[in-house]
């Protein structure tokens, strides 16, 4: 059928226009020339004091018939940091000892040139997706689908990145405003220029100025931080494995858990000519991240959009990788949790995948292709298609299947207590019933140098504990966030505290579903460290393991693992020395969020 409410083709004047059927725009625009041009659009900042208004440098694609035919169309913003060369990546040591704030002589005003740092060879997974081939920076693939739909393409360069002018700040309120000015460009609001210096004026009359963005890893980051400043004109987004909060990228509740850090990325995407003015903005960033305490300061709240998701006034469809243990799936849920709290339009798709979308692994292509399309016909040429009629989560199921559901984490998860039974070194118990008798303790030894799947695989070990439930009888979904609620006393005055749910086939074999860390430190706030009093003192922990949607199978049986330093985030900052951490059992459990709560988890555990 032919969507109504929209413009459709005029054959009648030989004209190409916008034509949808069955809800999508279609490729008319398909044997268009495409028109490609650079522009630099004028900020209101100057972030590398020439005394001059940074500028943006952005490529823009679009039609051929909005020159021809004096055609309007809407236009999709993909930001990047990643359009330049590659730079020199720095990073930290991964040596560099966990912070004790009752330790002699440990300064936390250390000069940011003593903290040592090396090059790594090859960080171009960072621009995987968005690295720059040749002297332009499209056709990107979303550009090739897209455009010859209607939607004019834009590619704005972040500040002091390829030909832009300006220094980055990584994510941070410059960065943000430098893209939102493309927005204001595109609207009337503000200036562009044929030049990166001087030049003439351009107004962009080839578009009514509503404006989509989207992105993969820090491109969709950059569209989740521009929704949250609320810009008009701003009308769609779809953000795919992209970072909600700087801090639960390269910290945990406390943790240092990079070697990169933003220091590196700093390095890695400031690729503008006369870099070299962009060493004070380097140095801020540097002193402000604070890889000494990990502590979250107002510097990382600048870089955390969810405060500020109240501001959003455009529709947000979440792409994410259920195993995406880079931008970790935290990142998504929080943003959802946040949008549905504040009555914000949002969907969610999710896969079985980790760091990318659907085009990236092959899988239900056409169908992620219209989903997109789709989003953006109704957001942008306000065709009325049903679209926000549909599900709101889309889930990539365990055997490929695309699966609809009303909401995600399934609004029939309810978190369920299951608690320890003795046997951690080698294999204890998860069970539904209250813990009684004699207080019942369990240790492990810090092991830096050793992953988390080693420790799962491992049958006995005294670097971690694990418990499992007795194997499935049927199917149980686990949709949500577990939070592991933990009773310990630890030997030294500073340690990690790592958590995994992990599921076991059949025959034994170990698969890490997620994640969660702690530093014991910030116990009591992720902005504030507190020491630890070794021996004997226990101290009750909660912190949250990464969002997940499992189906775990009749015959698998469902653990929770608990270990120390996990050289897998990022190479976490070890101790000095090999702490012993000690579980209560009795005092300890974990929250599990099951679809269908207590009662489903009983009957897959009946006998």
């Amino acid at each position: 059928m032919v969507a109504t409410g929209a413009a459709t083709s005029a054959s009648a004047t030989g004209t190409t226009e916008p034509t949808f059927e069955d809800g999508l725009a279609q490729p008319v625009f398909a044997e268009d020339d495409v028109i490609r041009e650079d522009y630099w659009v004028e900020t209101p900042l100057d972030t590398d004091g020439t005394g001059e208004p940074d500028r943006v440098h952005v490529e823009i694609a679009r039609p051929a018939s909005t020159e021809s035919e004096d055609l309007e169309l809407p236009v999709v913003m993909e930001p990047s940091p990643y359009y330049g060369e590659d730079q020199p990546a720095y990073g930290y040591p991964s040596d560099e000892e966990l912070y004790e704030p009752d330790k002699p002589g440990r300064d936390l005003d250390e000069s940011v040139d003593a903290r040592s740092r090396k090059v790594y060879d090859d960080y171009s997974h960072l621009a995987e997706f968005t690295g720059r081939k040749g002297p332009n920076i499209g056709p990107e693939k979303f550009e090739e689908e897209l455009l010859q739909c209607g939607f004019i393409w834009a590619y704005p360069a972040s500040i002091g990145t390829e030909q832009s002018t300006g220094c980055p700040d990584v994510g941070g309120p410059d960065e943000i405003a430098g893209i939102k000015a493309v927005i204001d460009w595109l609207n009337g609001r503000a200036d562009a220029y044929d030049l990166r210096e001087g030049g003439e004026t351009v107004e962009a009359t080839w578009t009514t100025g509503k404006t989509g963005m989207l992105g993969i890893s820090y491109n969709g980051t950059l569209a989740n931080g521009v929704a949250t400043t609320g810009v008009d004109g701003l009308e769609a987004i779809i953000p795919m494995v992209a970072i909600s909060n700087w801090y639960d990228y390269y910290r945990a509740n406390g943790h240092v858990g990079s070697t990169l850090d933003m220091g590196g990325l700093f390095d890695f995407i400031m690729s503008r000519e006369n870099g070299e003015r962009c060493d004070p903005a380097r140095d801020a960033v540097e002193q402000n991240q604070d890889r000494t305490t990990g502590n979250y300061n107002d510097w990382w709240h600048e870089r955390n959009y969810l405060p500020d998701v109240e501001n959003v006034d455009c529709g947000v469809l979440v792409c994410h990788g259920i195993y995406d243990f880079n931008v970790e799936t935290s990142n998504a849920a929080k943003l959802v949790d946040e949008l549905r709290a504040h009555d914000k339009p949002y969907k969610v798709w999710l896969h079985q995948e980790g760091h990318g979308d659907f085009l990236r692994f092959g899988r239900h292509v056409e169908t992620w292709i219209d989903m997109m399309n789709q989003w953006f016909t109704y957001w942008l040429f306000g065709v009325d298609n049903g679209v926000m009629d549909e599900s709101t989560a889309v889930i990539e199921r365990e055997n490929d299947e695309l699966v609809e559901y009303a909401d995600w984490p399934d609004p029939d998860a309810e978190h369920v207590d299951v608690t320890f039974e003795p046997g951690g070194r080698s294999t204890g118990g998860l069970s539904l019933e209250t813990p009684t008798g004699q207080p019942v303790t369990e240790s492990l030894v810090d092991d830096p140098g050793t992953g988390l799947q080693t420790h799962a695989d491992a049958e006995e070990s005294e670097h971690r504990l694990r418990y499992l439930t007795d194997p499935l009888e049927e199917d149980l979904r686990v949709s949500g966030t577990v939070f592991p609620e933990l009773t310990l006393s630890f030997d030294e005055p500073a340690a990690n505290v790592s958590a995994a749910l992990v599921a076991y086939d059949e025959d034994g074999n170990a698969e890490i579903v997620n994640r969660g860390w702690m530093n014991p430190q910030n116990r009591k706030s992720p902005s504030e460290t507190f020491a630890l009093h070794p021996p004997d003192r226990p101290y009750h922990l909660e912190f949250d393991l990464q969002a997940t949607d499992r189906v775990f199978e009749a015959g698998t049986r469902l653990g929770i693992m608990l270990a120390s330093t996990d050289p897998g985030k990022g190479m976490m900052q070890p101790p000095e020395t090999r702490v012993e951490i000690t579980l209560d059992l009795n005092r300890s459990s974990v929250r599990i969020p099951v679809v269908g709560g207590e009662s489903a988890l009983e009957a897959a555990l009946s006998n």
